[in-house]
């Protein structure tokens, strides 16, 4: 086996090592880590939803009259093509997870849960994107840079408010008037969609005004690229950071985080180490697996199993030494 013959497949595995990544950063960053099979299910629920809302969006392709202005058929393809029917399934996936299992148990576990669900949707749409595309290497970094992150933080937003529809006496959402609960649920679902409508309307806007350039360059067809290109790169780096003040906040709030976030550096240096070769594995593995032969694919498939041991031990070893660091501060102050 060449190297050449495996060049496909560590494109693929390029196109999802993202979206494992900041899974994996999730995992390790939550002070009391969730069940691996729990994340990992979210993250197969979120892969899953692709089909449903791929086989919704060529149907609504089909039957949806759009306008002959490019800038506003990007909007109307933006919003109901791809913002609407994606974020609905993420958010449902989302609220059933928090309305169905035992393990959503505290604020945090929102995050987690949406992120897991929004990195799962990102890594098959990333793979479909990168797949068979021409500019391979170029459209895997530009959408493991931005895309990726952003599925995520959408997420991550959703299973925020989610949270705090289920735990908002915890949060202090109840001193907000008697509909916090709803108005909470109704922020999770319309929060993303208007996000991923802006994100979506500006990358369709820009190829639109690109062919426009490309046949009459003009000097206001350039201003407006410019502008679009500024609202992209704005709606995308602030979401992700609105997602992570969120997540700050709810952290906050429920004061969870502490006892990890004392551990001694010597504690992390170790989850990092073991993180990064984690998803080492885990790229070798999906090359493997899409580019091998029948020996290979085996071999590909072992790396992917070690790489989820690698998770499972991680999530297992932090929560450890929380409970034990937990039960030497009551120790020390029983009062």
């Amino acid at each position: 086996m060449f190297a050449s013959d495996l060049a496909p497949g560590l494109v693929a595995a390029c196109a999802i090592a993202p979206a494992l990544l900041l899974l994996w950063l999730v995992i390790a960053g939550d002070s009391r880590p969730e069940p691996p099979w729990v994340v990992w299910t979210c993250v197969a629920l979120g892969a899953v939803s692709v089909l449903p809302v791929a086989w919704i969006e060529l149907s609504l392709l089909h039957h949806l009259a759009v306008s002959f202005n490019p800038l506003v058929s990007a909007g109307e393809n933006a919003l109901w093509i791809a913002a609407v029917p994606e974020e609905t399934f993420k958010v449902g996936i989302i609220a059933a997870v928090a309305l169905r299992s035992r393990e959503f148990d505290e604020p945090m576990d929102g995050v987690v849960y949406g992120t897991a669900v929004g990195l799962g949707f990102a890594a098959v749409e990333n793979f479909l994107y990168v797949r068979g595309n021409a500019n391979l290497a170029l459209v895997a970094g530009m959408r493991g840079i931005m895309s990726v992150p952003f599925h995520g933080a959408l997420g991550a937003i959703a299973g925020a408010y989610i949270a705090g529809a289920r735990f908002g006496g915890a949060l202090g959402a109840h001193r907000h008037g008697g509909s916090w609960r709803t108005r909470r649920l109704i922020l999770a679902w319309l929060i993303p969609v208007v996000l991923h409508a802006l994100f979506d309307w500006s990358v369709f806007s820009l190829a639109a005004l690109g062919k426009l350039s490309a046949a009459a360059p003009s000097a206001s067809t350039g201003g407006l690229i410019l502008l679009i290109l500024v609202l992209w790169l704005v709606v995308g780096f602030g979401s992700i950071a609105y997602a992570v003040r969120l997540t700050r906040r709810i952290a906050h709030r429920q004061k969870a985080y502490l006892d990890t976030k004392r551990l001694p550096p010597a504690h992390w240096r170790a989850i990092w180490a073991r993180t990064l070769a984690g998803l080492g594995m885990s790229v070798v593995g999906v090359a493997l697996i899409v580019a091998g032969n029948f020996a290979a694919k085996y071999i590909g498939v072992a790396l992917l199993l070690g790489a989820v041991a690698i998770s499972a031990h991680c999530a297992k070893y932090l929560n450890d030494v929380a409970k034990a660091t937990h039960r030497h501060r009551v120790a020390a102050n029983p009062g």
